[in-house]
């Protein structure tokens, strides 16, 4: 599948289980695609969506977003 099926798909869940969210840029990562959250321009979360079956999950182990760092 694609970044743009995978952005898709990962919408479609969001949009069932937390209206006005959205999913921001598909990476690529062994196999799945890791998809920031996004709502009201802020960043909200994480979620994963399989490469192969289009199975999404979404990364709440992480807990409340506080900040994100470069290392660049």
């Amino acid at each position: 599948m694609s970044p743009e099926q995978a952005r898709k798909i990962a919408n479609s869940y969001l949009r069932c289980v937390s209206p006005g969210t959205q999913a921001g840029e598909a990476e690529w990562f062994y196999g799945y695609y890791t998809l920031d959250t996004e709502k009201d321009g802020e960043l909200r979360g994480m979620l994963s969506v399989n490469g192969y079956s289009g199975e999404v999950w979404y990364h709440s182990w992480h807990g409340p977003f506080i900040a994100m760092e470069d290392e660049g």
